[in-house]
């Protein structure tokens, strides 16, 4: 497993880090998403065998958009 931090852009309000947490963790290779609405950033565990970082900002620019996502 390993864990990554990312900015994220776009989001409005708290519903918006638990969209993307809630998206995030049913996504097949991330085991866990912690997005901070006030700091506008994420920490997700991710196993690298099964999902690339490319992913995962793929799967949160999806989600909206008006959400970007950066690797830290």
């Amino acid at each position: 497993m390993q864990t990554i931090k990312l900015n994220i852009y776009g989001m409005h309000c708290t519903s918006c880090a638990f969209n993307i947490d809630g998206e995030l963790e049913d996504t097949e290779g991330v085991k866990e998403s912690k997005t901070n609405y006030a700091k506008q950033q994420a920490e997700v565990t991710y196993d690298s065998k099964k999902i690339s970082v490319d992913k995962i900002v793929s799967v949160i620019r999806k989600l909206d958009d008006k959400y970007d996502a950066e690797v830290i």
